[in-house]
């Protein structure tokens, strides 16, 4: 985590700190990613830099930390909202997560990123935790929602909590393979879609017609 130094600067600095990072971190792996790299482009001393993180490992896990709850933020308005049934909640969230990747695509593809490196040894254990939160959490929602008796009890919620979450993940997959979108050269574009919100939304709304076929109480 940042050291006291970092929680000193600005927040503009801070700010030009983090895209940096994430700049890096977002279009390299984790191996290949350069703490020289980013001292070089922030313009400071090496010694300067260890002065607000330890070391590479301590910027990485803080940069998953950061962007992690930014998007997990944007969930309590939804959860706070009882009157939705589990499925306008998950579509919400995953229109919540379109807003979030186009608005903060930097962030976006850094952890998308950083979820293919969840078994490599140095960074694997940060990785993994970051999943099982997400997983926790959705589990707890579908077993809430099957005691309401709106979703199937025979259906294990783990195994759906893992199902919904590779889905989410799958949007990138099927817009890579299937409307031809190069990630990395959008975001030096300043985007991360090519595509509108409503035309990914349209492929959001395929996904869930499978998902509730699977899940929803008979």
């Amino acid at each position: 985590m940042p050291l006291q130094t970092f929680y000193n600067l600005t927040e503009d600095r801070k700010r030009e700190i983090l895209k940096t990072a994430y700049e890096e971190f977002a279009f390299n792996s984790y191996l290949s990613a350069s703490l020289s790299t980013i001292i070089k482009k922030l313009g400071v001393a090496k010694g300067s830099f260890y002065r607000y993180f330890e070391n590479k490992f301590d910027l990485y896990s803080y940069l998953i930390q950061n962007a992690y709850e930014m998007r997990m933020n944007q969930l309590g308005n939804l959860l706070n909202d009882k009157d939705l049934s589990f499925f306008e909640i998950i579509r919400e969230n995953f229109r919540d997560k379109v807003i979030f990747d186009l608005q903060n695509p930097l962030e976006s593809m850094f952890l998308y990123s950083a979820l293919q490196e969840s078994n490599e040894e140095e960074t694997g254990t940060v990785v993994k935790d970051m999943i099982k939160s997400v997983l926790k959490f959705v589990t707890q929602l579908i077993q809430k929602y099957q005691q309401k008796g709106e979703l199937s009890a025979s259906v294990s919620p783990e195994v759906a909590s893992h199902f919904i979450f590779q889905t989410q993940l799958g949007i990138y997959e099927y817009l890579a393979a299937f409307k031809g979108i190069d990630f990395k050269e959008s975001i030096k574009n300043g985007r991360l879609f090519s595509l509108s919100e409503k035309e990914i939304m349209k492929v959001v709304d395929e996904m869930l017609t499978i998902i509730k076929s699977g899940l929803k109480a008979k």
